[in-house]
């Protein structure tokens, strides 16, 4: 079967295209390939620095993140993806005159198919355990928690907000991880990629919308699910759309013989298992070292009432008068004053007896009452004065999973 001309070159600058894309995954692969792979970055960071110097002019830092040699959102990863461009672009015109009475490339084409999957797969594999395991976008810790809505960047809301419900995160994890493990089997490789379409769609519009710094590279992982979908398209339509019968899809066999197909497909099984393995570890060693143990009494506090020697102290009359409280650490308690200063403390905590110490010199040392959910009362003395506060936990940090919503006499206006 011969293709029509525009299906010849389009994959000929597809498969140009994603050569340079993946040389460095794929050759990484290899054992005893990191000098040539320094060479390769060297060559590439040197045309673009070049590039961006005497033909560009951009004005901008020509600098790696992490000295990764790859496409991004940087000055740098966008003027690479351009180079990569041209770079195809012109293979393709030589490709095409060269070989111009050729019909068809679906070995080729095959090939490429089983290499745009293996990456796919392996990447949703990646992030899918970083939010299984909510580390990813972790939980807010109490700096983030004290900053006004309207000091953050678009980016940090978005990892606020999804980090805010690890359940949520686990969820999408798993969507992800579904869409990963379906693409290792090539029978369900087009339900592997739908799923990853459907990811991606909402992953690319996040990182749109919140100016998340990998819009090139979910974008590139958008067309890639894309492109796995692409061959079944009018099988899809027909199923879907027009309630016609579909034929079952014919796979290029890579080899000759069966057994090599299937030993390539085990491989690839193989390295799957490994990345779910390797990705879960990660995942697990970070929220080891995010997650440590936390006081009884974890959580920021706003001061509420604050009274000193009998006599009450308002919100912003004193510039020492307490206004946050965090418990986050075991053995440590921080206030913040009024005045925008922090002191943190060395703190004993016996919850049987319901007594907290704070400092070592023993003139601080409170007894508490929790009265109802998220409030805690503390009577006692502060550095020898008679103090009595009122703490209400900040919502985010202690509000649950609820079925009824009763909401705040002010929402109910």
């Amino acid at each position: 079967m011969r293709w029509n001309l525009a299906k010849r070159i389009g994959f000929r600058f597809l498969f140009s295209y994603f050569s340079l894309f993946f040389f460095t995954t794929l050759v990484s692969l290899i054992p005893f390939t990191g000098p040539l792979l320094s060479r390769y970055d060297a060559l590439w960071y040197a045309a673009v620095v070049g590039l961006e110097k005497h033909v560009f002019h951009t004005g901008y830092e020509m600098y790696l993140l992490d000295d990764a040699v790859s496409i991004g959102n940087t000055p740098f990863g966008t003027l690479l993806f351009f180079c990569y461009l041209a770079v195809a672009l012109v293979a393709t015109i030589v490709w095409s005159v060269l070989d111009r009475k050729r019909d068809h490339y679906e070995r080729l084409r095959a090939w490429l198919r089983l290499v745009l999957r293996w990456f796919l797969a392996i990447t949703m594999i990646h992030y899918g355990a970083l939010k299984i395991i909510p580390v990813q976008m972790p939980y807010p810790p109490p700096g983030v928690l004290k900053m006004r809505v309207g000091e953050l960047a678009p980016m940090r809301m978005l990892w606020i907000f999804v980090g805010s419900s690890p359940a949520y995160e686990s969820f999408t994890g798993l969507a992800e991880m579904l869409g990963g493990v379906l693409l290792l089997f090539s029978r369900t490789t087009l339900l592997g990629a739908l799923v990853c379409f459907a990811d991606m769609v909402m992953v690319v519009t996040l990182n749109l919308c919140y100016d998340v710094h990998v819009k090139l590279f979910s974008l590139h992982l958008l067309f890639i699910a894309a492109l796995l979908i692409a061959p079944d398209f009018r099988r899809l339509t027909d199923l879907l759309i027009f309630n016609r019968r579909v034929e079952p899809s014919q796979e290029i066999p890579l080899f000759a013989h069966p057994w090599l197909n299937r030993s390539l497909q085990v491989l690839v099984l193989l390295f799957g298992l490994y990345r779910i393995g390797t990705g879960f570890q990660e995942a697990r060693e970070r929220y080891a070292q995010w997650n440590p143990p936390q006081s009884p009494l974890s959580g920021v506090w706003s001061v509420e009432e604050f009274v000193v020697d009998g006599k009450d102290v308002p919100m912003f009359t004193d510039p020492q008068r307490w206004r946050w409280v965090t418990f986050w650490k075991p053995g440590s308690i921080s206030v913040e004053r009024m005045i925008g200063s922090t002191q943190k403390y060395p703190l004993s905590l016996d919850l049987k007896a319901r007594r907290m110490i704070l400092g070592e010199n023993g003139r601080s040392a409170f007894s508490f009452q929790e009265p109802e959910p998220a409030v805690l009362i503390l009577d006692g003395r502060l550095e020898g004065h008679r103090t009595h506060a009122k703490l209400r936990k900040m919502p985010l940090t202690s509000m649950g999973f609820r079925w009824i919503f009763d909401p705040p006499p002010e929402m109910r206006e």
